[in-house]
């Protein structure tokens, strides 16, 4: 239903290259009758070539125009097919906009990549080929049956009984290629995706001497893969050598049934000589829409995984709702941004009671506008989770998060974080140069502004000794570039964008002290003025903060400064106790 129903939007290009082919399978009637009428008149009323002159010409120009509507209605199917791609593609990719982070994290992203490049593409001869075929394949026999019935009624009772079995034998085939595409389908999904975690964790399979087995592991997807493509193969071999074998065998049934009443005076030779050339014809249409069939499970079994994440349940789907009704609203951040939780729930969808407690349990705590807050917990604490709510990339399931006086449910989430600067603990660097990944910021920044961000994120000295400075390539993941590297850059970014609400996810993890210490001073001077949350489970954040609330258990155990929560005695003087910390 899912197919039929994305041909909608070209419903218009569609018909026409149906129009079109429905054009060329009358073209071809009207050649036949021409052609029958040439040889006719040449053989039985022995016309001079100059008497056949039109005819010739006019057979002639049935030829060209029949090869130009085939074009055409091949152009047109592929431009249908361009057109469903596009827009498929632009769905899954704001399905995913609108999934967020934290429900992707649940997805490997090798069967995504897959899904939105080898699914969409899967779907293209399902409408340049398959679609319009199937129109001109009910359209074009019945045009042939009607002119070949006043003819010869033998020959249209022929042409209607063996026509049925072509339409029986995709019916009979149906399910089992149904079946056999969806395996190999699963089956090359699943080998993607083990070999992109191989590339990815090589470094650690050598380390822990499995690298031999990971390439067994991939050897048996790929003979499963193999097994799974033959399979479809197969059928596919087949069906088509039954649709050729019921098409030859019902032309030459034709065949035999009109020559002998031709001898025997029973039918004419021009009747007999046109039901001749037009039986291939009557049947093309019927066998090429079995051969593409094929291309109709392929699409089929693309389709469903393609489905399955359009219609998966997004994080946004409250604000979006709000943002289409039009009451999604603007935060008033004139005097600076504030933030506060109350009483708010909120557990990772497929979670249950049993297998895992809620991430966020009656949560409740403010920052105030210029404020510098860290979120400090051991690991599982919520820090992460907080970040993510404000982040918009989940949603609360109860109690409510306001910004300045407002619901932050009822903000359009594009609007919102526009005001939010974001550095994830392990930032990303895309394919690129290093001044378009900085640009990320602030697409419109010129290159003097992307050079002073990262002056200010203490990055330009290394980029500028790199050989093509800002115009340097950066590899998938950032590769080429350290740890530290590339938390700068990233840090740039935050400077060009220059947002009133600044949130860090553990700043510095596993970088060294020099650069730690780098970074935080550039932390300090990006955080002026600005509100700033920053979720750590280390003592070096300490000094960039105001006040620390401390997580336990996905709620507010303490809060206070650091002198404060070390005189309480609680979590976090025990926390700092097991970093050596001086009390």
């Amino acid at each position: 239903m899912w197919l039929k129903a994305g041909a909608g939007p070209v419903r218009g290009v569609l018909t026409f290259s149906i129009m079109l082919g429905v054009a060329s399978g009358i073209l071809i009637v009207i050649q036949t009758a021409v052609l029958v009428g040439i040889v006719n008149g040449a053989i039985f009323e022995h016309r001079t070539f100059s008497e056949l002159t039109l005819s010739v010409g006019i057979l002639a120009l049935l030829f060209i125009a029949r090869a130009a509507t085939l074009y055409a209605s091949r152009r047109a199917g592929y431009a249908t097919a361009s057109r469903v791609k596009l827009q498929t593609r632009a769905r899954i990719v704001a399905r995913l906009r609108d999934l967020g982070p934290v429900a992707l994290s649940r997805e490997h992203g090798g069967e995504l990549a897959r899904t939105a490049m080898d699914g969409v593409e899967a779907l293209e001869g399902y409408y340049a080929r398959y679609l319009p075929q199937r129109a001109v394949a009910s359209l074009l026999p019945l045009l042939i049956l009607a002119v070949a019935f006043p003819l010869d009624w033998i020959s249209g009772l022929i042409f209607t009984g063996t026509a049925l079995f072509i339409p029986l034998l995709m019916i009979l085939i149906g399910e089992e290629a149904r079946l056999r595409n969806q395996e190999q389908w699963s089956q090359l999904s699943r080998m993607s995706s083990r070999f992109l975690d191989t590339l990815r964790g090589l470094g650690t399979l050598k380390m822990f001497g499995a690298a031999r087995k990971e390439v067994e592991v991939i050897a048996r997807l790929s003979e499963e893969h193999r097994s799974a493509t033959m399979g479809v193969v197969r059928i596919a071999f087949v069906s088509s050598l039954m649709l050729e074998l019921i098409t030859t065998v019902s032309i030459a049934l034709v065949a035999v049934t009109a020559g002998f009443r031709l001898l025997a005076g029973e039918m004419l030779f021009s009747h007999a000589y046109f039901i001749l050339l037009i039986a291939p014809e009557f049947y093309l249409p019927l066998r090429t829409m079995g051969n593409h069939y094929h291309a109709r499970m392929a699409a089929a079994a693309a389709a469903e995984r393609i489905v399955e994440l359009l219609e998966s349940p997004a994080s946004d789907d409250r604000s979006i709702g709000a943002r289409r009704s039009g009451q999604a609203e603007r935060a008033n951040v004139g005097s600076g941004i504030d933030v506060r939780f109350e009483k708010v729930n909120f557990r990772y969808d497929g979670a249950s009671d049993a297998q895992r407690p809620p991430a966020i349990t009656g949560l409740s705590f403010s920052v105030d506008a210029g404020e510098h807050v860290a979120l400090f917990g051991t690991s599982g604490a919520g820090k992460s989770t907080i970040l993510s709510l404000l982040l918009r990339f989940c949603t609360a399931a109860s109690g409510t998060i306001t910004t300045c006086g407002v619901n932050l449910d009822s903000i359009d989430p594009e609007d919102w974080r526009a005001l939010v600067s974001w550095m994830p603990q392990k930032p990303t660097l895309f394919y690129g140069s290093i001044l378009e990944n900085i640009r990320l910021g602030r697409p419109v920044a010129t290159e003097a502004e992307v050079r002073e961000a990262a002056r200010s994120a203490r990055a330009d000295e290394f980029i500028r000794l790199l050989p093509l400075g800002y115009d340097t390539q950066v590899g998938e993941l950032g590769q080429g570039f350290s740890g530290g590297e590339i938390q700068r850059i990233a840090l740039a970014r935050l400077f060009l964008r220059n947002s009133p609400l600044i949130l860090l996810d553990e700043p510095g993890a596993h970088l060294d002290s020099a650069t730690e210490s780098l970074l935080h001073d550039a932390i300090v001077e990006l955080s002026r003025g600005k509100t700033m949350v920053i979720a750590a489970h280390r003592p070096s954040v300490i000094d960039l903060v105001d006040r620390i609330v401390v997580m336990e258990d996905g709620a507010v155990c303490e809060s206070g400064d650091h002198a404060q929560l070390v005189l309480e005695g609680g979590v976090y003087a025990r926390m700092m106790q097991s970093f050596k910390v001086e009390l």
